[in-house]
């Protein structure tokens, strides 16, 4: 049989159902028995039926598609951050018959190519990462996109977001560090341009100051979140504060870097300079020591993304929401 040709008929007739049943399926309703939808489900296989994006949004007034857009450049799949994020939010959207459409582009500049991209109509909702600013999201939230940001945008913003609690877990690893002794605590810190750059540093700033240690521009490097920055800006520390016992670095990756200079100028960690990261990835794990780091669930931050932007194309009107991190100690601190 042409596949192209298929129709709700043909595959009502191999079900053994009405093609009204076929279509309440087709569409997701709940209310179909599990027993019609598994004999519909197989005669969809069997006859290799695929149906028609375009016809399907005409019939429904939906897409079933939901854009993830990443306010950046290609070079972010370096970090094993963006495999769990995006599988976090593909199997949530997979649940609820959504599917995924991952867009990577800058949005600091006026690209009204982007708006048109994500207008609704040609997409039921949007999730974005890495905001550098508010501009066209805020524009297409104007529109009627339902929309939900991952990172906690400015204060003043209406935006709904999902972040992990960046602020507390750099409390955390920097107040484990000078629990342990330290007694000269570095960061290298993230983009500050980024809401988890920021976050993680004030979290840096505040446990210092809870703990009665002046804060010291001189002990704060900045990276972009790679190994060879995180390996530079240790460097860059190293040479004018030979005295730092402790690091906090702002995630993983750059502390990967930073492991690989202190290895390199024959530092032995975590006996001269104690180390912990932020993401608890794998790559943490895949040295001769275990990093002790701040874990945050990253596909439970892409799952909840998505089942916000779902509650919201339903109508829903979810609440912001900030999922906790925990303080994960292994070998270097």
């Amino acid at each position: 049989m042409n596949r192209s040709k298929i129709t709700l008929a043909d595959i009502a007739e191999t079900a053994g159902v009405s093609p009204a049943t076929v279509s309440r399926v087709l569409n997701g309703d709940p209310r179909v028995a599990t027993d019609r939808v598994e004999r519909v489900n197989r005669a969809i296989k069997e006859l290799g039926y695929s149906p028609n994006r375009a016809a399907r949004t005409l019939v429904t007034g939906k897409t079933g598609l939901v854009a993830a857009v990443i306010d950046s450049n290609l070079n972010v799949f370096s970090d094993p951050f963006w495999g769990q994020i995006t599988t976090g939010i593909s199997q949530a959207l997979q649940e609820a018959n959504f599917s995924a459409l991952l867009m990577v582009r800058p949005l600091d500049v006026d690209d009204p190519s982007v708006v048109a991209s994500l207008a609704p109509g040609q997409v039921d909702g949007a999730i974005f990462f890495q905001l550098h600013n508010d501009d066209t999201v805020n524009l297409l939230q104007d529109m009627g996109l339902p929309l939900v940001v991952v990172g906690r945008p400015e204060a003043s913003s209406k935006l709904v977001y999902v972040d992990s609690d960046n602020l507390g877990g750099a409390v955390q690893a920097t107040e484990h560090l000078i629990a342990r002794g330290c007694r000269t605590v570095a960061t290298v810190a993230g983009n500050q341009q980024l809401s988890s750059g920021r976050l993680r540093l004030e979290g840096y700033r505040r446990a210092l100051v809870d703990a009665d240690v002046a804060f010291d521009e001189s002990l704060v490097a900045y990276g972009d979140w790679t190994d060879e920055s995180g390996a530079a800006a240790m460097g860059t520390l190293l040479d004018s504060r030979p005295d730092i016992d402790g690091v906090f670095v702002a995630n993983d990756l750059m502390a990967l870097g930073v492991m690989t200079v202190l290895e390199q100028r024959g530092l032995k960690v975590p006996d001269q300079i104690a180390v912990v990261g932020f993401d608890n990835m794998f790559a943490g794990r895949l040295g001769r020591q275990q990093l002790t780091t701040v874990e945050q669930d990253v596909q439970g931050l892409g799952a909840k993304a998505a089942s916000m932007v779902i509650q919201m194309i339903d109508g829903g009107k979810p609440s912001s929401v900030v999922l906790p991190t925990s303080l994960i100690v292994r070998e270097t601190a």
